[in-house]
This record gives structure tokens, sequence and C-alpha cells, in this order.
């Protein structure tokens, strides 16, 4: 487990039975074969989770599915922050089928959340499109975050699109969704992260694990592991849980376990101060 603090750049924090936010999280959690995702999430929740390890910095990313929630998830997430006891940033969402003006103006009434960095968009959104444009453009301006979701498929088009802003501050979430792991799966992603890792000045979440892996042990996630630290080095990544979503693959204390074995063997000191919190909190300013 890590001996030192750390911050956790990716979580989601939820109160499904007060807030109907998350329509589609009921039927993920069913497809997962863990209902109990579908539970409320809250902070105590998390720190129970988190066991022994001392977590300094949250990282919230909006998971609302409902149109438009991420308005009052903002509000609600600035209720949450004021009884943290920690530096909580806020990655926000945005409609990308709104017409401009009214993109524009969500991402305007986010912004005012003094806990707001940034927003992504999980689904919905494509490079070389009116609305990435008005995102990337809003974003720059603001020197605000664009925590970026490409796949394989799309990591290509994403690198092209975003090299027309080269001010905008982008983080790759969750390795860059490999799709799989076949064999095919895994040359897929290799391919466009190798890319990406080399062709922008992009900083990369661990983060996202249990979406592909059946566990979270070591030894089931080796090469994805090893592979990332490879490709982008111990200053370009930052650590995330990606709770609870990843719990379909194991706890909170399995996931840490793991990545701890890998820094542990493989970081200096100063790398795992990059990796575990120097990272994030410079990209999401989570100083106190």
């Amino acid at each position: 487990m890590p001996k030192i603090p750390i911050v956790d750049a990716h979580l989601h924090l939820w109160n499904t039975t007060d807030h109907p936010w998350y329509p589609q999280l009921v039927e993920f959690a069913a497809a997962a074969a863990r209902p109990a995702l579908a539970d409320n999430f809250l902070l105590p929740d998390y720190d129970r989770a988190a066991g022994d390890t001392e977590v300094v910095g949250l990282v919230h990313v909006s998971a609302t599915t409902a149109p438009h929630t991420y308005l009052p998830e903002t509000r609600w997430i600035d209720t949450l922050a004021a009884e943290a006891n920690r530096p909580v940033a806020l990655i926000g969402s945005v409609d990308p089928l709104l017409p401009k003006p009214d993109l524009l103006d969500h991402l305007e009434s986010q912004s005012r959340s003094p806990h707001f960095r940034g927003i992504r968009v999980f689904r919905g959104l494509l490079p070389n499109t009116p609305a990435a444009d008005a995102i990337a453009s809003w974003l720059q301006d603001r020197d605000a975050v664009f925590d970026l979701v490409a796949t394989p498929a799309t990591m290509l088009d994403w690198i092209d699109f975003l090299a027309g802003y080269p001010d905008l501050r982008v983080v790759l979430e969750h390795l860059g969704l490999p799709q799989g792991t076949t064999p095919d799966h895994r040359t897929a992603w290799h391919n466009a992260v190798s890319l990406a890792a080399k062709e922008t000045p992009w900083l990369c979440k661990l983060s996202g694990l249990g979406l592909i892996s059946p566990d979270l042990t070591y030894p089931t996630l080796q090469y994805w592991l090893e592979s990332t630290v490879h490709l982008w080095g111990w200053r370009r990544l930052m650590f995330g849980s990606n709770m609870p979503v990843d719990t379909r693959a194991g706890t909170y204390e399995d996931l840490l376990a793991t990545i701890d074995h890998l820094v542990t063997a493989d970081a200096t000191d100063q790398e795992a101060e990059f990796f575990y919190r120097t990272n994030a909190t410079d990209a999401y300013s989570l100083n106190p």
C-alpha cells in the first residue's frame, strides 16, 4: 500500500437515493453483476474503502447521465467539498448536442464553482465537430482542463484535432480506454497510446483498470501497467482509482496494493511523489 499521502485524480461520488441523475447506473451495475455499484457512494464510503491510505486530495469526475444534471451536481459537489477536510476538484461535463450558446452557458454556469477545474464528456463528443471546437476553445481560453475520453479508434483524430489548441491542458482518461484484452485489442491500444505519448504533451491517468480486467491482481494487470509506465513515464502519469466503478473487479485496497507493487519496484521516491500526488495537484490546482 502507498506509504505516502496520495491524491486520487479520478473518482465518482453519487447519491442515488436523493438524486435521479443516474438512470443508466442500475443497468451498468446489473451488467457488471455488482448491483451495489448503484448504491450511494459518498465521502465516508470512499474513506472506508481507502482503508489506511491517506488521501489528501480528490478529483470528482461527473458521472450523471440524465440530461443536463451536471448543473445541479456541481452545486451538490460544492456542498460536499465544504465537509471534505481536503482539497476537492470538480471535472464537470456538458451536452455536446446543445446549440452553441446553450453549451457555452452550461460551461460558464459550472465554472462559477470554486472547485471547477474542467470537463469531460464520456459519450457523444467527436473531434473535428463544432461542439468539440467550442469546448476546446472555451477551456483553452480559461486555462481549464480537458479530461479526454478517447479510444484506440479515435485517438489519432483527437491528436490531430487538439494539435490546433496548443495551450489546452489535456489529461487522457483511463489509459486511453482499451477495448478488450485480446491480442488484437492490446495491439490497437498500444499503437494508439504510443502515438499519444510521443506526439502530445498530454498527461495520462492510470485509472479505469477495472473496466477491462476480471480482477485487480498484479499478474492480470501487469501488461497494462508496465506498458503505460514505459510509454508515459512517471512525470506524465497520475493515479486515479475510478472508485466505485473499478470495484467491479476488486476492492480499492486490492487496486492500491497492485499499483504500489509497480511503484515500489520501478519508481524513485521523487517519481512516486509525482505519480501519487504532484502531477494531479498541479494539473487540478489542488493546493490547500
